[in-house]
């Protein structure tokens, strides 16, 4: 498959799921599509693409980490990172929360303060949807 044709089929697996209501219907699908992906050289090229589908469908549950999150995290401290925060600049969701979040976890992270800092910066911002700045405001919570 081209890489179009994966992130074709990533994103009607996400319909799937929005119209079912279940989650599995795109996660037990989505580990094949990701192995797939990670059989590839230079397959940091699809974490942006990934990330834009998830800014696209915020309710979907995606797993913890899921198969997404599972390939994203393989490219840490390989340049996901910066990847990720573009993302939540443009649109955060809940799932590039729990993404962040991990990050912060690494204690010994150099750009923690950094992270947390976006996290505040989404905790406080009045334009996002409430659930949003909620989850923002309980991951800070959490790291205090």
């Amino acid at each position: 498959m081209t890489k179009e044709e994966i992130l074709e089929k990533l994103e009607s697996l996400i319909l799937k799921a929005h119209e079912s209501g279940d989650k599995y219907d795109f996660i037990d699908d989505a580990y094949d599509l990701t192995d797939e992906i990670e059989e590839r050289e230079n397959n940091i090229e699809f974490v942006e693409p990934i990330l834009k589908l998830i800014e696209r469908s915020p309710n979907i549950d995606f797993g913890g980490p899921g198969p997404l999150g599972s390939f994203i995290e393989l490219h840490y401290k390989k340049g996901y990172e910066e990847i990720l925060v573009e993302s939540l600049n443009r649109k955060p969701t809940e799932y590039t929360i729990f993404l962040l979040h991990r990050l912060i976890n690494d204690k010994a992270n150099p750009k923690r303060k950094t992270y947390l800092e976006l996290l505040k910066v989404i905790a406080e911002n009045p334009g996002l949807d409430s659930e949003i700045t909620e989850n923002a405001k309980e991951s800070l919570t959490y790291f205090e």
